[in-house]
């Protein structure tokens, strides 16, 4: 329920202390480290709900703490699933699964290029496509809805088609951390993991072994840049891949609108929002809230 994580703005890294239970964070500079004097037990802030009466560390000033909508960061512009990602940024791994996760793949992919101060990254994006699931006129949708050229956002946008698993396994592990460096991408989308992990021939050690070369190509990109993937649709390996991700979303239908369930946390009962799908479409129109 707390997040520290390192938050880069303007150049500069500052660690960041996140609690949901008050929706407040803290701003320290990397040196002295803070997470060594702040138990992940409790808050600082007195006022914090979750953790009155239980153990409070130390006393600070009321004057640090921030609501956290009021930093700059990196949002897909859409509350319902923005309030499930916090922290979103490097340094993690989400992962989207089920119906709408394609879309919003496209949907980041668009968004982390607006300047920081409009929830983006200012960044170029890495995006590699491995089920075939790239839409070009669903992002330019949201590039026209900002009133950004498509064809402007697609120039910041470095993508790649893996044909084969073992095409996508080269790829992740060998290339893709050295293009998010040539490109300057803060921002990494593996599109559809396990759409090429369909050969009949394929059994469960070597669907594992190459799954292994994928993770550690995943776990070097994020040491500078968010990463992004989503599992589109069912297939039996989703079980090796889930683990790897530092926030799962599931997106699937609920009657005539969009389930969006956040899963995993430390045992805790799952986050669930809900929402109409031609909101999410639209998504792209809003601007980070203050």
């Amino acid at each position: 329920m707390r997040y520290l994580y390192e938050q880069t703005v303007d150049g500069k890294k500052t660690s960041v202390y996140h609690c949901s239970g008050c929706d407040r964070i803290l701003k320290l500079s990397r040196a002295p480290p803070f997470d060594a004097r702040l138990p992940a037990s409790s808050c600082v802030n007195r006022g914090c709900p979750l953790d009155a009466p239980g153990p409070i560390s130390p006393p600070r000033p009321e004057a640090l703490f921030q609501r956290a909508s009021s930093i700059p960061h990196f949002t897909l512009g859409f509350p319902p699933l923005d309030s499930l990602l916090r922290p979103l940024s490097e340094r993690r791994l989400v992962l989207f699964s089920g119906d709408y996760a394609s879309t919003v793949a496209e949907l980041a992919a668009f968004r982390a290029q607006l300047p920081v101060e409009s929830g983006g990254l200012d960044s170029a994006v890495v995006f590699i496509d491995g089920g075939n699931r790239s839409d070009p006129y669903l992002f330019s949708s949201f590039a026209r809805q900002r009133g950004v050229g498509p064809r402007a956002a697609m120039r910041r946008v470095a993508s790649c088609r893996a044909f084969t698993l073992y095409q996508l396994a080269e790829l992740v592990s060998e290339r893709l951390a050295r293009a998010a460096e040539d490109y300057g991408a803060r921002l990494v989308i593996i599109s559809d993991v396990l759409g090429t992990f369909n050969e009949p021939e394929l059994d469960e050690r070597e669907a594992r072994r190459v799954l292994d070369a994928v993770y550690e190509g995943v776990e070097e990109l994020k040491e500078r840049s968010l990463v992004i993937a989503t599992l589109p649709s069912p297939n039996k390996y989703d079980g090796l891949v889930v683990p790897w991700a530092d926030t799962t979303i599931s997106l699937s239908h609920s009657r005539d609108c969009v389930r969006a369930e956040r899963l995993g946390r430390s045992g805790l009962a799952p986050d669930v929002a809900t929402f109409k799908p031609s909101l999410l479409l639209k998504a792209a129109r809003v601007g980070v809230r203050r």
